[in-house]
């Protein structure tokens, strides 16, 4: 062999063994792209949960500042909450996933940082390795897909630890600048990140590298703004935290803690809890009991990076002596960190097998996350209330009187605030002359008063109650319109067969758009003194008869006070809900017997019917450009539908939330949904039936559609199909699960999920 051809084999083994600089970097962005990919296919993409919810009704509801003010009598820092009102305040979105998009962009620099952070503590190979066991970790991707800032805190952690290392042994100016911008994010972004930065700049306090005094004047600004943050924040948002979380009946050990952040490392926090508990058990004990044997002292572990990896982690354990503050999540802060210690020590054995102590598991915990599609925990459904709202109005505001009425689990567009607050009450009657009032039913004595003043002023075209298990979770419902004065009056002459009378009718509005309000005066008078008390009902009906939308409501004051001679200017409201297509329709009212439930109606005097027809109004077209995503068929467009499962008490339910327009000429009857399951098709159900009709316009109509109770059995993917006579216009895959499939969001060991394992 000449010397030529041996210069060129040696260079294709260096080549082998050390892969050139643009191929180490090209593996680490192919990484990132797959778990980019992969978070997209695994997160839900119709569905907010519990914790969720709260950041989308801050972020739609409150200003910079409010967001600010209600967070410091909650439970975190408010730079998270900040970034999401701007992408929302950028983009107007009212669905989840985008959401979930913008959270995973946000956590995804995490896998670049982690190949810098591994190559700092053992060069390529572990920045490698470090990359491919985080893509694949199901704890990380499970942080990255929620609407929570969990996936922003793993990517600053990872990044303040490799500023942190660079500032051990090569500082210089802008890394110190730098590392001080970090830690002002991570310390407003998660208050565990403390703990992190302590740790770090204790080890700098020992070693004194060049310019230290320098880094932390850069981030005694920080310090100082997060100080003056915590002074207001600490006394709320400790009590609100420890009142939310000792309602879980967990009450751990630190080192039950960190064995079950472990667990979540492991196999991730949407696996059956007892397989959890297993692999916990058996990976650390394999790892005990072989690897000592298999140490090849090629490797030491540096001490600086076990410190800085286990000390925040023992510290935050520490914490569960004093406060519930347990959940895995709150450590995500030394993920990277975490991670790049185990892998080092690992690099140091000649077992390689030792690899798929982490990775192994983690398939497992990945194959759990169609789990994600259900509510979490104990449910606490509120979804019956939500559509409602979400199905009548389009954007009034929701003054609650309980928390848990304010959170919803798909549309992010209701603005809510608290009612007990006088000064969010304040806030939500000035947004809108309508809104939403929900009282918990349990404490009607506390809201009840205050919503017979303020008919003085707004009238109530909407009222329900909604059951619940839990008595403190029974909601009344009532959707109230500020009055208006009738901008112009028609003359009338009706008669009913009691003796009341119609005289005139006071227009506020010819024209109005689905999901809004349209009120009427209406002067009454009666020919003798009644002795029963009467309900007035409005009726809008097409040119055909078929009825659309009604509200029935008892006049103020009552029939039997009313006086003979007397006029009596009376208010009514009708509600046109979302599901009304554009066209004129004709309003017709009349009278039954308070308490009869609508029948027998009172007749017109001369045999002329139950009805007196008072005029026409023109429903406007819900006109909006399509979505990504509208499928368009050859008579209809239909938007993205947001499919989701939902929980009754006898079982679970497919819920379907589904917008469309005729492109020419279409009908209700035209629209097929059908759930395919093992036991065959099933068909689904609309939520509110409207009439047949023809829809010739146009505007969108919002309509909703259940499935009836499904039965039990194993978890399983299924499609639903949704045609428009006859033509597929959608296929969408769901999951289904029985109903005692459960999991939690704070502590895995509770899961009993169905899924892999479970058994």
């Amino acid at each position: 062999m000449d010397g030529f051809s041996l210069t060129v084999s040696n260079a294709e083994r260096r080549i082998r063994r050390h892969p050139p600089e643009w191929g180490i970097r090209a593996g680490a962005l192919v990484a990132t792209a797959c778990a980019f990919g992969a978070a997209l296919a695994l997160m839900p993409w119709d569905l907010a949960l519990f914790d969720e919810q709260h950041v989308l009704w801050q972020v739609s509801s409150y200003s910079w500042v409010g967001v600010a003010r209600n967070l410091m009598r909650d439970s975190h820092p408010p730079l998270y909450y900040w970034l999401v009102k701007g992408w929302r305040e950028l983009g107007g979105f009212d669905s989840p996933w985008a959401y979930r998009f913008f959270s995973i962009v946000l956590g995804l620099p995490a896998l670049p940082i982690a190949f810098q952070v591994g190559r700092q503590w053992g060069g390529r190979r572990l920045g490698l390795a470090l990359v491919a066991v985080l893509m694949l970790n199901p704890f990380y991707l499970f942080l990255l897909v929620l609407i929570r800032m969990y996936g922003l805190v793993v990517a600053l952690g990872g990044l303040s630890m490799f500023l942190w290392a660079r500032l051990l042994r090569r500082p210089a100016t802008l890394q110190w600048l730098a590392w001080a911008l970090v830690q002002g994010a991570l310390m407003f972004a998660h208050y565990y990140g403390l703990l992190l930065i302590g740790v770090q700049w204790l080890m700098l306090l020992i070693r004194r590298p060049p310019g230290w005094r320098m880094g932390g004047s850069a981030a005694l600004p920080f310090t100082l703004a997060f100080a003056a943050w915590i002074a207001q924040a600490y006394e709320g948002s400790l009590e609100n935290t420890v009142r939310n979380l000792s309602q879980i009946p967990i009450r751990p050990m630190p080192w039950e803690v960190l064995g079950h952040l472990w667990a979540n490392l492991l196999i991730g926090p949407l696996a059956d809890g007892r397989l959890a508990k297993t692999l916990a058990v058996g990976a650390g004990g394999l790892i005990g009991l072989f690897l000592p044997f298999l140490y090849s002292g090629k490797r030491r572990i540096q001490p600086e990076l076990a410190i800085v990896a286990l000390l925040p982690l023992v510290m935050g354990a520490l914490i569960a002596l004093r406060w519930p503050f347990f959940a895995a999540r709150y450590f995500t802060m030394s993920l990277i960190p975490l991670l790049a210690l185990i892998l080092s020590i690992l690099q140091g054995f000649r077992w390689k097998g030792a690899f798929l102590i982490l990775i192994l598991p983690g398939l497992i915990g990945v194959a759990s996350f169609p789990v994600m599609n259900l509510p979490v925990g104990p449910v606490l459904d509120q979804d019956p209330l939500a559509r409602t709202l979400e199905t009548l109005t389009a954007s009034d505001p929701v003054l609650a009187q309980a928390r848990w009425h304010l959170l919803w689990s798909g549309n992010s567009g209701l603005s809510s605030y608290e009612w007990p607050d006088p000064a969010q009450r304040a806030q939500g009657m000035r947004r809108s002359p309508s809104f939403w009032f929900i009282g918990v039913t349990l404490y009607r004595a506390d809201w009840e008063g205050w919503l017979r003043g303020l008919q003085a002023t707004h009238l109530i075209d909407f009222q329900a109650e909604f059951p619940h298990e839990i008595p403190e979770y029974r909601a009344s419902v009532f959707h109230l319109v500020r009055r208006v004065p009738a901008a112009q009056w028609t003359h009338l002459n009706a008669r009913w067969a009691n003796g009341i009378r119609l005289h005139d009718v006071g227009w506020t509005q010819e024209t109005v758009k689905p999901g809004h309000s349209v009120q009427w005066h209406l002067r009454f008078s009666v020919d003798r003194p009644l002795d029963r008390r009467w309900t007035l009902f409005v009726h809008l009906v097409d040119e055909a008869g078929r009825l659309w939308a009604n509200w029935d409501a008892e006049p103020e004051p009552p029939t039997d006070q009313w006086i003979p001679g007397r006029v009596y200017d009376i208010g009514h409201s009708l509600l046109v809900p979302r599901v009304v297509p554009a066209g004129r329709y004709r309003v017709h009212i009349g009278w039954y017997e308070t308490g009869a439930g609508g029948f027998p109606r009172l007749p017109l005097q001369g045999g002329q019917g139950d009805m007196q027809s008072i005029g026409e109004i023109e429903i406007l077209p819900q006109e909006e450009p399509p979505r990504w995503g509208t499928r368009v068929g050859s008579y209809v467009e239909l938007n993205p539908p947001q499919i989701s499962l939902r929980s009754r008490p006898d079982g679970r339910e497919v819920w379907v939330r589904m917008q469309w327009r005729s492109r020419s000429s279409a009908s209700f009857a035209g629209w097929q949904l059908v759930l395919e399951t093992p036991d065959g098709p099933v068909p689904l159900q609309r939520l509110y039936p409207v009439p047949g009709a023809m829809v010739h316009t146009p505007g969108w109509v919002l309509e909703a559609w259940s499935s009836p109770a499904l039965p039990g059995g194993r978890p399983a993917l299924r499609w639903l199909e949704i045609r428009y006579e006859g033509q597929l216009l959608t296929r969408r895959p769901i999951w289904l699960f029985p109903p005692d499939v459960r999991w939690s969001y704070d502590w895995l060991f509770q899961n009993r999920t169905g899924l892999p394992g479970s058994g």
